[in-house]
This record gives C-alpha cells, sequence and structure tokens, in this order.
C-alpha cells in the first residue's frame, strides 16, 4: 500500500504543474512543494485504514472538484414533515411581523379618495371613523409619519392579530405548491413534454398559481376582518375581531366574509404564478449570465436577487386589479349599489372617477414591501428546505 502511494505522489508531483492544487488553491498562491505534501497527507489519510483503488487525476476530474456541487432539487417526499412545518411557521411570524407596516401602509393609500379633506367626524356603519378619510397622505413617507404621530408605533400594526391567523393559509399554500411541483416534475419526467430548464420555470408558475387560489378561502375572511381594522381612527374605540365578525356577519351574513374573492383570486393567483415562474426565469439567467463571465455568485445571492426582480414584475402586473380588491374588500355592500359590486364595475369606476393614476395607488409601498419580502421569503424558504431535508 505504501509503495502505491508512493507511486501515485509522484504521479501526482509529475501533473501539479498542469492542474490545480487541493482545496481550489491557485498554482500561483501555492509552492509545489507545499501542494505535494498536502495531497500525500490527503492520500495517506484516506488509505491508511483500508485497502483503496487510487487513480490517477485527470485534468477534467480535478477541475470538476474546484467547483461546488450542483444544488439538487428537493422533493416534498425528501422532506421531514416535522421539522417542516415547525421551522416554516415561526419564520412566517417573522417575515409578517417585519413587513405589515408595509401593508397597513399600503391599504390607507389604496382607501384615499380624491384630494378633499372630509370631516373629522366621518364614519362607517359600526360608528368607528376610518383613519384614510380624517387624515390624508401625499406619498408612503408622510403616511408612516402621519400614522406614527397621529396613532402611535402601535398604529402601524392594527389588525397584526387577525392577519397572523393568515399563517395557517400559508402552510395550505406551501404544501399545495410543494405537492403539485412534485408531481409535475414526475409527468415531466416520463412524457418529456418540456426541456428540464423550461419545466423548472413551467411547474413553478402553475403550482404558484394553484397554491394561492386555494388559500385564499382562508386568506380572504382574515384580509376583510385585518383590513377594517386598519382603517381605523384612534378617535373612537376599535372594534376588535369578535365584534368585527359579529358585525359583518349581521350586515351581510357569511357572503360579506367573500367579499371580493373573486378580486382576490385575480390578484394572487396571477401574482403568485408570475412570481415563481419569474423567479425561476431570473434565476436561471442570472446563473447563466455569470457563468459568462467567469463569476460564481453564492446560492443565496442568487436567490435574493431573482425574488427581489420576481417581486417587483408580480407587484407592477396586479397593482391595478389589488387597488379594486382592496376598495371592494373594505368598502361594504352599503357603500355602493349592487350593480357596483364587482371588480370590472369597481375599475370602471376607479378610472372614470380618479384616473389611471388611480389603478398604480400604493404601488409604492408595496414595491417597498415586496422587495424586501421576496428576499426573505426565497431565503427562508430554501434554508427551511435543506433544514428539513430527512437526515
Amino acid at each position: 500500500l505504501k509503495a502505491r502511494n508512493r507511486r501515485t505522489v509522484q504521479e501526482r508531483r509529475r501533473s501539479c504543474g498542469r492542474v490545480a492544487c487541493p482545496k481550489g488553491a491557485a498554482r500561483s498562491s501555492l509552492p509545489r512543494a507545499d501542494c505535494v505534501a498536502e495531497m500525500s497527507q490527503n492520500l495517506l489519510a484516506a488509505g491508511g485504514g483500508a485497502t483503496v483503488t487510487h487513480k490517477a487525476p485527470s485534468r477534467h476530474s480535478l477541475g470538476q472538484a474546484e467547483n461546488p456541487p450542483a444544488q439538487r432539487d428537493i422533493s416534498y417526499d425528501d422532506l421531514d414533515k416535522f421539522r417542516y412545518y415547525t421551522i416554516g411557521p415561526a419564520c412566517a411570524f417573522m417575515c409578517r411581523f417585519a413587513l405589515f407596516p408595509f401593508a397597513l401602509v399600503k391599504t390607507r393609500l389604496q382607501m384615499q379618495k380624491g384630494g378633499v379633506q372630509l370631516p373629522s367626524n366621518a364614519s362607517t356603519g359600526m360608528g368607528t371613523a376610518k383613519a384614510a378619510e380624517i387624515i390624508r397622505y401625499s406619498g408612503t413617507l408622510d403616511a408612516f409619519r402621519k400614522i406614527v404621530h397621529h396613532e402611535g408605533p402601535r398604529g402601524l400594526f392594527k389588525g397584526f392579530g387577525v392577519s397572523c391567523i393568515g399563517i395557517v393559509s400559508g402552510q395550505l399554500y406551501i404544501t399545495t405548491y410543494e405537492l403539485i411541483r412534485q408531481e409535475a416534475g414526475r409527468m415531466n419526467d416520463v412524457h418529456h413534454i418540456f426541456s428540464p430548464p423550461t419545466m423548472d420555470v413551467v411547474r413553478n408558475a402553475v403550482a404558484g398559481g394553484t397554491a394561492s387560489l386555494l388559500s385564499q378561502t382562508v386568506v380572504v375572511p382574515v384580509d376583510i376582518v385585518s383590513q377594517k381594522q386598519m382603517m381605523m381612527s384612534r378617535e373612537k374605540m376599535p372594534l376588535s375581531m369578535v365584534q368585527l365578525s359579529r358585525d359583518i356577519f349581521a350586515r351581510e351574513g357569511m357572503m360579506g366574509f367573500y367579499r371580493g374573492f373573486f378580486a382576490s383570486v385575480m390578484v394572487y393567483a396571477p401574482s403568485s404564478a408570475i412570481w415563481w415562474g419569474s423567479y425561476g426565469f431570473i434565476r436561471q439567467k442570472l446563473a447563466q449570465l455569470a457563468k459568462f463571465n467567469n463569476v460564481e455568485p453564492s446560492r443565496q445571492k442568487l436567490q435574493a436577487a431573482s425574488g427581489a426582480v420576481a417581486g417587483v414584475i408580480a407587484t407592477l402586473a396586479t397593482n391595478p386589479i389589488d387597488v379594486a380588491r382592496t376598495r371592494l374588500q373594505v368598502e361594504g355592500s352599503s357603500a355602493r349599489g349592487a350593480a357596483q359590486n364587482t371588480l370590472r364595475s369597481t375599475l370602471a369606476v376607479l378610472w372614470k372617477e380618479e384616473g389611471p393614476k388611480s389603478l398604480m395607488k400604493g404601488v409604492q409601498p408595496r414595491i417597498f414591501a415586496t422587495i424586501p419580502s421576496s428576499i426573505m421569503i426565497i431565503t427562508v424558504y430554501e434554508f427551511v428546505k435543506e433544514w428539513s431535508v430527512r437526515r
């Protein structure tokens, strides 16, 4: 064994001038004697306890060792479900807490109408004044400043408790996404409908859109109650989640909790499909661009950049429908006729009464929230998946 090791060391000494040294060290940065000594130590450590068949290294094999192994695709069956469904919700709660103030500001801006300040005694059918009708906001930063000034820091978290119920829908969403993505990949492996890179984009988009469609059955009732709390001013005692739920049910019945359901589906299902599809596509293109320029970015940086760009694209594409959805859910049927209580009629009224710019209301805080949330969501999602793989 020692004689064979010596011969192998001699062969590697002769090839050391042609290939990179171990551990990715460049030839100019590691002297030849140190390179041979390190290879000898590694070889003796590997062959000290058992008979090992050694093979002279080739330029191709050592060249591969310099590059980190490609990340394998983790399917739903590979996951430890206990870890996946404990780490995931905890991370989702932290992300929701960090990004909730942006959602509140976006809702306030989208509910502003015209440019005339309404009197401070404006109230809804619930006897609670709407903050967006009392104070005018000129933009995102102005809204943050005035909310903190008039309502205190806690004003940025109105409706947060109710919105946390949405974490349940998040687990339904991610489970549906993983299962559809896995089955679509298996189907393509059998029928070869798309090439692997194209299939990665297609299955991400289909899985994301379908998962969002199913999760809206939980998200919409939570959004309606949460948004009503967001719109409450400090002048009167805010209604609790139970009080708001009773009031909605008394005035509109069970359908009151699903007002704007079609609009929500029209916002979030395409947004989710666009986001996941764009994420897969942009990640591929950025990886190809980095390879072309002989750059090896970290996997986390690649994920973060792809997620941020995908989030901006999805936000710009769906903001007009999101404005109409917010109007439908916050304004009850008492505030509009039955003929106007549809997505199409709401978009028409926005265009006619407030102009085309009204369809992009709240887009700035949405983008401000989307970029960090996309980065956080995709990095946390990939981290949770890797951490939850069965050992």
